[in-house]
């Protein structure tokens, strides 16, 4: 389980989030918008939201740091069901990370995958009596 240090800007409108986006580009320093404009508590420690495991993070951020290209300082804006974040990537960055982030999505989604095959196998038997039943039907008909 790979663990990141993260650091974001968190976000409640998009508008806000492209404004602190435009003002990074001009070259504001990360750790002042995190100060001035996050929601998150981590505002405080300049955007650190401290140590985390990818499986703790929503999915949007995972997706978001699997296709990092490491061309950009910071990622985002990323919508999660807590706003709009913009993500400076420390520690651990690039492929390291990519690879774990599309290792825990792909993890993710076999076991979305099993769970949908298990609901078609419950079903299947039914289906496959009733294609039986029409069968016998037919080959009665048919003698």
């Amino acid at each position: 389980m790979t663990t990141i240090a993260l650091h974001h800007i968190l976000l409640k409108s998009p508008l806000l989030a492209d404004d602190v986006l435009n003002e990074l580009s001009l070259g504001a320093r990360f750790e002042d918008m995190a100060a001035e404009h996050s929601a998150c508590p981590s505002g405080k420690h300049e955007g650190n939201a401290g140590e985390h495991h990818l499986d703790d993070l929503p999915e949007p951020l995972i997706e978001a740091m699997a296709k990092y290209d490491g061309n950009s300082p910071w990622i985002g804006p990323v919508k999660t069901d807590y706003g709009y974040h913009i993500l400076r990537p420390a520690g651990q960055v690039g492929e390291t990370l990519r690879a774990d982030a599309e290792q825990e999505l792909s993890s993710s989604t076999n076991e979305q995958t099993m769970e949908d095959n298990s609901d078609v196998e419950e079903h299947a038997p039914e289906k496959s009596e009733e294609q039986a039943e029409k069968q016998d039907t037919q080959n009665d008909k048919d003698a």
